[in-house]
């Protein structure tokens, strides 16, 4: 189990999020089998395999539009150019008419039977586009209920260990679930995990720690989804404010060594 977790991890880092999804779920398996499906040695393998699951929701889901997109590319082309072969043949038979004006009524006869065979053949191009179309994956939606319910898992397991670790770790879990929900668009449902996994970081981080600018980010999008604009500003901000805090923190001990640095250096022609 300890070396199907190694392998997960190295391979959704690596963006092998297929191969990453089968090693954490037989991590799962074995680790659930040894110590209990609630056991705290399982909430990691939890946690990593429903985090894949998204990933992989998210990738397939992508894939599918990528696909959609460049059927309605190949469709506004094929339409096109039938368009103007139609345009093409129709101006060379009012040319050919002007010439026979004696023979009008059989041009017009000729006509109408060539664009006759010509519309069946249109309706028939238009029927096999129609039929060539996706259909709709419904794996997205399975990957994406398993994301939920193995997050679910490793959130309750974290839950219950009240070590300051373990309480980040649920609040994790809950940021994961929100982007799920934000995935399946229960806004609400988003919104309450978030706030969850932003009351968790609130107690044990650091104020200007820049997880706590990751989940007011995601705070600022489930609003924005729910047209609750002046919410999701307010997110929005405190986002920029966490993070501008954070550089802060970081840039004053450079200041700092390089005030020192300049004195040392005036010193230096005395001695």
């Amino acid at each position: 189990a300890v070396n199907l977790m190694a392998q997960g991890k190295r391979n959704l880092i690596c963006g092998e999020i297929p191969a990453a999804v089968n090693q954490f779920q037989d991590a799962c398996q074995l680790l659930s089998k040894n110590y209990g499906e609630m056991a705290k040695e399982c909430a990691e393998a939890y946690f990593c395999y429903g985090r894949s699951l998204l990933d992989l929701a998210r990738m397939e889901t992508g894939v599918l539009g990528n696909a959609l997109q460049g059927a309605e590319k190949t469709e506004e082309k094929s339409e096109k150019t039938e368009e103007e072969i139609v345009k093409e043949k129709s101006y060379k038979e009012a040319k050919k008419a002007e010439d026979k004006t004696e023979k009008t009524e059989e041009g017009m006869d000729t006509t109408e039977n060539q664009e006759k065979p010509e519309e069946k053949k249109e309706d028939g191009k238009e029927k096999k586009s129609e039929e060539a179309k996706p259909e709709e994956d419904p794996d997205d939606v399975s990957n994406l209920q398993l994301a939920w319910e193995m997050l679910e898992l490793a959130k309750m397991i974290y839950l219950k260990d009240e070590t300051k670790e373990a309480q980040l770790r649920a609040a994790e879990a809950h940021l994961k679930l929100g982007e799920v929900s934000l995935e399946t668009e229960q806004y609400d449902q988003a919104i309450a995990d978030f706030k969850d996994c932003l009351k968790l970081q609130e107690k044990h981080l650091e104020p200007e720690d820049r997880l706590l600018a990751e989940s007011h980010y995601q705070l600022g999008l489930a609003y924005g989804f729910m047209k609750q604009f002046e919410q999701s500003i307010d997110h929005y901000r405190a986002a920029i404010k966490t993070i501008e805090s954070k550089i802060g923190k970081i840039l004053y001990p450079i200041k700092q060594a390089e005030q020192e640095i300049k004195d040392l250096k005036e010193i230096l022609p005395d001695i």
